[in-house]
């Protein structure tokens, strides 16, 4: 049996988001949005695809998190979000440089309005340790 050894990762850092829908959107439309027109939009800038070594979308599927709460005898707390997103890079700098270029600020901030309460949203970010990854590629 292998010894189990756990460590941060070095070379990388993420910061996550937690986003909760404006007010009128419907979970459908929020979904096909945020996948197809807003991350398209985000990828668009040049320093997002520079700076970045991994952009991931998490949508939520409430009754799917209700099952599994029920099977691991917790609650889901009720949660309101609708998605997540994570954002990886070399440093925080890189991060950074990302969420504070004009571009951002000019091209994707005002996009958000459609679909994002961004009063609402939070963040954190932080070191990570990959416990467990088995190599997938991701069919698209």
């Amino acid at each position: 049996m292998q010894a189990y050894r756990a460590a941060l990762v070095p070379n990388r850092v993420r910061f996550a988001a937690l986003f909760y829908p404006v007010a009128g959107v419907s979970n459908t439309h929020w979904r096909r949005y945020w996948l197809q027109e807003h991350g398209r939009l985000f990828m668009s800038l040049d320093v997002a695809k520079k700076n970045l070594t991994k952009y991931e979308q998490f949508h939520v599927d409430p009754a799917l998190g209700e099952n599994l709460a029920t099977a691991m005898g917790v609650s889901t707390g009720g949660s309101a979000f609708w998605g997540m997103a994570v954002f990886e890079a070399e440093s925080w700098e890189k991060i950074l440089e990302v969420f504070s270029h004009p571009e951002y600020a000019r091209v994707v901030h005002p996009d958000e309005q459609y679909i994002l309460d961004r009063e609402r949203t939070q963040i954190f970010a932080g070191e990570f340790a990959t416990i467990l990854e088995k190599s997938t590629q991701a069919k698209l």
